[in-house]
This record gives C-alpha cells, sequence and structure tokens, in this order.
C-alpha cells in the first residue's frame, strides 16, 4: 500500500484508503474524527485509526458530511432564513465553495457543525438577532468568504508541527496583504529564521492565495495571531544566532563568494552551519536545497520504514503459518472403543417387522429386573413416545427424557434419548435407526454409541443392509446374535382420490406449501383433515397424531417426516408426488426412502390390519407420482427386495480435548489438522470417513462476528476456547435467527429477552409466523439447557411457555375446518394451480404475454 509505513500512513494514503474527498477528509482531521499524529516532522494517521473507519464507512460518512444551507438549516432546527443570516454574519463558517451551472457560488457546511449550533450560540437561535448583527447584515455585509478563509488558515496551521513554521506563516500571510508589520518586535535572527522557514516549507506553494486575508479585520486578526504565533515560538526555544559570512567560511573552508546570497549580508544560522560541517559540505545549502535534501531524507525514510514493515509482516506470517502447523499437527483424530465387550443383538428388518417393539420389550424387562437402560432415538418425538411407553409401564420416577431441548428426570435408571444426548453408561442400551451413523451430519452420535460405550447389552435396530458395517464397529470375536424380522401384514398396491381414502389414511407430500394446498383440496372435497410438516414444534406434532389417532380427523397429510420412527395407526399411504428437493436439486425418491413412507401403512399394534400404499391423484396441476418407483417400494417394503440403501461408512466427529484444547482463534487450524488426521485413521479402517466440518466452521463465523474478533490466530475473544467450541457445536443452525442472538448473550452477556413475546402478541400470529417463532423458542431452550443461566438469565420454564403457546397457536389454526392457506388456487380466477405458483399458466399468460412479444421496429 503506498505510503504506508509500519504504524502509520501518508494522509494521502490515508484519504484514498478512506475514499474521501480532500475536503472531506481536512474536515475530519479538523474536528478530531480522524486523529492524526507525527512520525517525525511528517503528520500521519495511524494504520489501526484507518482501519477503524473502514470497518464503520456509514459513521465516519455522517460525522464529516457536507451539506448545503437547506439542509444544515434543518440540522440545526432554524429556518432557511434565519440559517443565512447567521451565515452571512459569520456565526458559521463555510467548508466548501463552487460555482454551479448558473454561475453562482454556492456554499456547503459541515453537517456537525449545524447539529452543534443551538448548543454553541443558543442565543442566536431566538426569535430576534442580537442588534449589531442585524446592523451589519443591514449594511450588506457577508462574512461567508472571510468564514471559509479563516476556515482554511486554520486547516493549514494543523498540518504545521514546529511553532517556528507556524509563527512563519502567520508572517507570510501578513506580507501578502501588505499590512504593515512591527518589524522593530523582531530581532535579526529571528527574522532571519522565519525566512528560512517560510522557503524551507514553501509556505508560498503550500498555502496557496485563496488562504490570504483580505478584509481589514482578517488583517488585524493576523497580526494578533503572529504576535501569540511568535511568543510560543520564542518560549519554545530561541532562533538560531547569525555566522557572519567570513566566520562561516573559514569553518567551512571555502572562500566567502560561495556563501549563498541569502545568508552573505544577514549571517549564516548557527544550526545550519553546523548541520554542513558535520555533512562534510563545501557550502551551506540555500534554503530551497534545504527543503529538497529534507524531503528527499523523508522519502527515503518512508522507504526503509516501508521495507522494514514488509518484512516484520513476511515475518509474522512466518511466525503465524508456523503457529497455525503447529495447532493443526497437535490435533488427534481420536477412534474410541469399547472398554468391556459387550453382548450384541442385532435387530434387522423392514419397517414394521417389530425390531423396535421386540427391543424396547426387552430394555423393559431389564428395567424391572433393576439394571439400568439408554433407548437412543434419530428424533426427538420417537424418543418422547418410547418415553410414553415405558413411563405407563416402569412407573413415572423410573423414567427420563433426554434431549436437546427437554430434561426431564435425567437421573432416572431408564433414560429415552436422542442420539446425541444419548449417555455411554448403563446396563442395557437400544440403538433404533442405528443406518443413521452413514448420515453425513448426525452419523457421528450413533458412532459413538456403538464404539465407545460401556454398557453389558447392546440391542441395534436397523436396516438389514447395515448388518456388514454394524459388524465392522465391534471388535472380532464379540458375541453378536443376529435376530432378522420380517414385515408383519403386506402392504397392497392401490390408487387413490379425495373421495376414495379410507379412514386413518396419510397423504403424502414433500414441501410445505405442497401440503397446505393439498389439505385445502380435502376439505373442499368434504373431508375431515390436518397437516403434520417438519416447521410443526413437537408440541403441535403430537396433537396432530392425537387427532388421527384417536378418530377426530379421517386424513393427515404430512412431509416425509412420517418416515422416520413417528408411529401412526395408519390404513393407507397415498403419495401426491414422489419428487422432492433435497437442498441441492430436485429428484426422484429413491426406492428405499418411498419404501420407508410406505411402510407406516398397516402398522403393528394399532390395529391398522392390512396396509394399503398407493397414487393420490390430486385435481392440483404440478403433481407426479411415478407409478414403477412405488411398485419397487411396496415390494422392498413387503422384504421381497432390496431398497438399494447404501450403509457402508461411520462418521466421526472430533471432541474439543481432540483438537488439543485450543483456544478460539486456533479452532479452524485444529479443524483442518483434524479432518487430514481423520483421513489417515480411515486409511486403516475403510469403513470410517469423518464429517464434513464446513458448518461448525460457518459456526465459528457467526460467533466472531457476534463478539467483533479478528481472523487473526491469536485474536482475542471474551471467552474460552471450551465455551466457543460448546457453542459452535450446539445443535442450532447457523442461519438461525436466534443463534447470534445467542452468540451474543453468552459470549458478551447481551440480553435475550427481547425474543420473548407476550402471549396475546403470539395468540394473533399467522401460522407461518407461529412456526416461526416455535422454531426460534425451540433454539433458545436448546441453548439455555446447554448453557444455562449465561444465557442472561432465560430460564427454560419460559422459553418451553413460549413454545408452547405458539403449538397451541397452530393447533388451533390447524383445528378450523377451513383452509389454512390459498396454496393451490389461482390468485386470479381461483382456478386450480400449482402449489408453488400463484397463478395458473391461463393467467400468468394473459398477464405477462407481452413480455414474450417480439416487436418489429
Amino acid at each position: 500500500m503506498a505510503g504506508r509505513t509500519a504504524k502509520h500512513l501518508t494522509l494521502e494514503a490515508a484519504r484514498r484508503e478512506l475514499g474521501l474527498r480532500r475536503d472531506e477528509f481536512t474536515l475530519g482531521i479538523e474536528h478530531g474524527v480522524i486523529r492524526t499524529g507525527w512520525s517525525g516532522d511528517e503528520l500521519c494517521v495511524r494504520a489501526g485509526e484507518v482501519a477503524r473507519w473502514r470497518a464503520h464507512p456509514g459513521e465516519l460518512a455522517e460525522l464529516i458530511r457536507l451539506v448545503h444551507a437547506t439542509e444544515a438549516a434543518g440540522l440545526a432546527g432554524i429556518s432557511r432564513h434565519r440559517f443565512d443570516q447567521l451565515a452571512r454574519a459569520g456565526v458559521i463558517r463555510p467548508v466548501r465553495s463552487y460555482t454551479n451551472r448558473y454561475h453562482a457560488e454556492v456554499w456547503q457546511y459541515s453537517a456537525a457543525d449545524a447539529r452543534q449550533l443551538p448548543e454553541r450560540r443558543p442565543e442566536l437561535l431566538g426569535v430576534r438577532l442580537p442588534g449589531p448583527d442585524l446592523a451589519e447584515l443591514a449594511s450588506g455585509a457577508d462574512r461567508r468568504a472571510e468564514g471559509y478563509r479563516m476556515r482554511l488558515r486554520a486547516q493549514a496551521l494543523l498540518m504545521l508541527r514546529d511553532p517556528w513554521t507556524k509563527a512563519a506563516a502567520w508572517s507570510h500571510w501578513l506580507s501578502s496583504a501588505q499590512s504593515p508589520t512591527d518589524r522593530g518586535q523582531l530581532s535579526q535572527p529571528e527574522a532571519a529564521h522565519l525566512a528560512r522557514c517560510a522557503a524551507e516549507e514553501r509556505l508560498t506553494e503550500v498555502l496557496g492565495s485563496h488562504t490570504n486575508p483580505v478584509t481589514l479585520e482578517e488583517q488585524a486578526e493576523a497580526v494578533r495571531e503572529f504576535t501569540a504565533a511568535l511568543r510560543r515560538a520564542r518560549r519554545g526555544r530561541p532562533a538560531p544566532e547569525l555566522v557572519v559570512a567570513s566566520d562561516a567560511a573559514a569553518r567551512l573552508g571555502c572562500a566567502v563568494e560561495q556563501i549563498p546570497d541569502e545568508y552573505r549580508d544577514c549571517g549564516v544560522p548557527a544550526d545550519l552551519l553546523e548541520q554542513s560541517v558535520a555533512d562534510d559540505l563545501a557550502t551551506v545549502p540555500v534554503p530551497a536545497r534545504a527543503a529538497v535534501v529534507r524531503e528527499q531524507r523523508a522519502a527515503q525514510r518512508r522507504k526503509e520504514e516501508r521495507q522494514a514493515a514488509r518484512e516484520a509482516e513476511q515475518a509474522a506470517k512466518r511466525l503465524r503459518e508456523r503457529r497455525e502447523h503447529a495447532i493443526a499437527a497437535r490435533a488427534r483424530a481420536h477412534v474410541p472403543e469399547r472398554t468391556a465387550d459387550p453382548r450384541v443383538t442385532f435387530h434387522l428388518g423392514p419397517t414394521n417387522s417389530g425390531k423396535t417393539h421386540d427391543a424396547i420389550a426387552l430394555l423393559a424387562a431389564c428395567a424391572e429386573a433393576g439394571r439400568t437402560g439408554v433407548y437412543a432415538a434419530p428424533l426427538r418425538m420417537l424418543a418422547f413416545e418410547v418415553y410414553e411407553r415405558l413411563r405407563t409401564r416402569l412407573g413415572v420416577e423410573r423414567v427420563g427424557l433426554l434431549t436437546g431441548e427437554e430434561r426431564l428426570n435425567p437421573d432416572a435408571p431408564v433414560l429415552c434419548c436422542t442420539a446425541e444426548a444419548a449417555p455411554t453408561v448403563g446396563d442395557f442400551l437400544v440403538v433404533d435407526e442405528a443406518h443413521w451413523l452413514a448420515d453425513e451430519g448426525r452419523g457421528h452420535a450413533w458412532t459413538r454409541l456403538l464404539l465407545s460405550g460401556a454398557h453389558t447389552d447392546v440391542h441395534v435396530c436397523a436396516a438389514p443392509e447395515a448388518e456388514d458395517l454394524l459388524r465392522k464397529l465391534f471388535a472380532p470375536g464379540t458375541d453378536i446374535t443376529v435376530i432378522r424380522h420380517t414385515r408383519h401384514g403386506a402392504l397392497s398396491r392401490t390408487e387413490f382420490q379425495a373421495a376414495t381414502l379410507p379412514s386413518a389414511s396419510a397423504v403424502v407430500a414433500f414441501s410445505r406449501k405442497a401440503v397446505l394446498a393439498l389439505h385445502r383440496e380435502l376439505l373442499e372435497a368434504g373431508r375431515s383433515a390436518t397437516v403434520l410438516y417438519g416447521a410443526m414444534p413437537p408440541a403441535a406434532r403430537r396433537e396432530q397424531i392425537r387427532r388421527l389417532s384417536e378418530g377426530e380427523v379421517d386424513v393427515i397429510v404430512t412431509t416425509d417426516v412420517i418416515g422416520h420412527g413417528v408411529n401412526l395407526p395408519l390404513s393407507a399411504v397415498a403419495f401426491a408426488e414422489t419428487g422432492k428437493y433435497d437442498g441441492r436439486s430436485r429428484r426422484e425418491l429413491l426406492i428405499w426412502e418411498a419404501a420407508q413412507i410406505a411402510g407406516r401403512a398397516g402398522r403393528r399394534g394399532h390395529d391398522a390390519g392390512e396396509g394399503l400404499v398407493g397414487a393420490y391423484r390430486s385435481r392440483l396441476p404440478g403433481f407426479t407420482v411415478g407409478a414403477r418407483l412405488l411398485n419397487q417400494a411396496v415390494e422392498a417394503a413387503n422384504g421381497a427386495r432390496s431398497g438399494g440403501l447404501r450403509v457402508t461408512t461411520a462418521r466421526l466427529r472430533p471432541t474439543w480435548t481432540d483438537l488439543g484444547r485450543p483456544e478460539p482463534g486456533e479452532i479452524p487450524h485444529a479443524l483442518t489438522g483434524w479432518t487430514a488426521a481423520a483421513r489417515q485413521a480411515a486409511q486403516q479402517r475403510s469403513w470410517l470417513r469423518p464429517m464434513p466440518v464446513a458448518e461448525i466452521q460457518a459456526k465459528l463465523q457467526v460467533a466472531r462476528q457476534a463478539v467483533g474478533a479478528s481472523l487473526d490466530v491469536d485474536a482475542r475473544w471474551p471467552r474460552d476456547g471450551h465455551t466457543v467450541w460448546r457453542l459452535i457445536t450446539m445443535p442450532v443452525d447457523a442461519d438461525r435467527p436466534a443463534y447470534p442472538a445467542v452468540c451474543r448473550a453468552v459470549l458478551h452477556g447481551a440480553a435475550l429477552h427481547h425474543l420473548i413475546r407476550p402471549r396475546v402478541s403470539i395468540e394473533r400470529m399467522t401460522l407461518p409466523q407461529a412456526e416461526e417463532y416455535a422454531a426460534t423458542m425451540r433454539d433458545l431452550g436448546t441453548a439455555v439447557l446447554a448453557f444455562g443461566r449465561e444465557c442472561c438469565g432465560l430460564s427454560a420454564e419460559e422459553v418451553a411457555a413460549c413454545e408452547q403457546t405458539a403449538a397451541e397457536r397452530i393447533n388451533q389454526l390447524v383445528a378450523v375446518s377451513r383452509p389454512l392457506a390459498t396454496h393451490g388456487s389461482c390468485a386470479s380466477c381461483d382456478e386450480p394451480c400449482a402449489p408453488w405458483y400463484t397463478h395458473c399458466d391461463a393467467c400468468h399468460s394473459a398477464r405477462f404475454s407481452c413480455y414474450d412479444v417480439e416487436l418489429d421496429w
């Protein structure tokens, strides 16, 4: 960067870095907004000051903003006429002057000056101006140009450091105004020194003629200021004594004729003579030459400083890289191992084969024998369902619930948990849906349980395709029993319409808009229906399941949320579509995905009997169902063919200890080192893969922005590395609106109570608002559970109450016998249309066909 030194920037370089005009930059220095300092004899701006304002450009622009008279009057809270009067009277000084296209002179003012005017001169803002000011205005006086020149002189003096140079500037202005100066007050050395300062600093070029005093008042002020500046200069140091030319020539060893004319008559300044002798010069330099030499020396000094800065930056970069490599090398990919050899049972089979049912029955029997047990599920809803079942059998005090959002009786001997929250100790462990260990984002939780648990009996429920991988997770020679379950009741293929759906049916689509549109269609067809989808809070989901289970509604319109262990008494599953958006693109369902959903029909233990699976023929356009895919899914669910599920690798996630206990700034490099180490460890275990760390990195970036920490490895954070690691591995997505607020609360102590809405406000929310608010409360509940009182005193009870109120609002909206949304109907003609569009094809063409017409010019 041009003009940069190790710690400072030249004024011109700083102005370019900040992207300011010269008058704006000078105004910032004048007001002290842009702090300056001296580096040698040169006025500079610290690099940190430039970086500070580059991070807040809007704030800087407002502080140095130039405004015209009308806006300035508004900022001062007075009329434009009064402001013009004050400006002409010299109360407020302009900052800039230019001639507009009408050849009129236009003045601009400092917005900060205008805002401060009422505090600085309140007596001038009354109904009537003071008499002297009125008299002066009546005489036609206009001090705007005078005030502008005075401002320019003050700004020029800011750039001069030496007191004698400042006195020389006032002497220059007096001479330019041809004002009589009392030379009697100056000694000969002082007069010579002032002339020398003016010549060496090139004041004639620097100050320019536009700053010269014009009026008698300005000239009188220049006399007063010159006297004061001279007094300050004398107080600082006396002017150098003068050495006669002959003595100076003798000291230098040259002829008197070689002494410059400027010094031959009045004498050579003693300091200049000594410097010339020290530099072994043949004569003393003329003042103009001295200025050139000084500029050359300053330029050389800046060049050396820039070179030193580059070398220092390169050395710091090398040191930083060594630090980063050392941090990365400290990380270890620890693959957990069991401390005891358990008795392992695999329950393998398709959906509705009773594998989970049998494993839970064994867990209950174990608990009745006085042993401890853990049930680990992929979903909070499924963990809650098993919790309810075991609580009924074993008693409330013997069963607990442990998820990312809830802790109910956590010290109970039997715990129902989500996989991430499940403890690794106990007598009896049931791991449900174990094929999830291949999932990129969450598979590490199942891997941790199966590799590091200290249980004596382990029962693993999974799809048959996971058997090979599951065997690799246990040590050779482990006692493994495999129980192969077959489906209870076969599925049959059929076709459905709104009128032919049997009671206890599920209509499946893969977006919220599609679900709401199908719900509207069923209600308009006279069917009683409700909805179930991922954005609904758990309490609302449980209520919709209850409504279907108790026969309040015939049909539930749902997403693939029912495909992961949600047990419903369904007699039929009808697919309204078989394509879904997976976060990257829209694709057809895989066979095993469709089979997982289809297998929910005819559930064992719900008296649903044989299950029916088919396509739901909606009258809404846009829904397509692959008949061949449904046939294959039914065959896979019945066990007649493979579903194509590939479960070949388990996922591994680091712990803070695995990373080498890094500080916050070290975490990115520790993650890089861990990923490399984990890949190397995976070469010895073909079934193991490190989980992607992009989500952790994204959450770390949000946390960094929340505290304003730099990217440097030694960046200062308000909390330690372990706290930051817990924060960025908390099960809340980085793009959730609550996550930055939680980061600010945990790391900076910021308040969170502003997210708590009153009950009356929640009860007026629309469905999308209630869903979003419930999700926010769920995220806050997770944070409160993880950090407790560190979340600024927010209690789990008030967060849970807000989530429950939002769930009640959703249930209230879902329970009414009218459509929840307008999805599926054209906004113009009310005819059916695809739910992801607002207008049907005909209305869209009528409205926008003009854009498709080729114009013949």
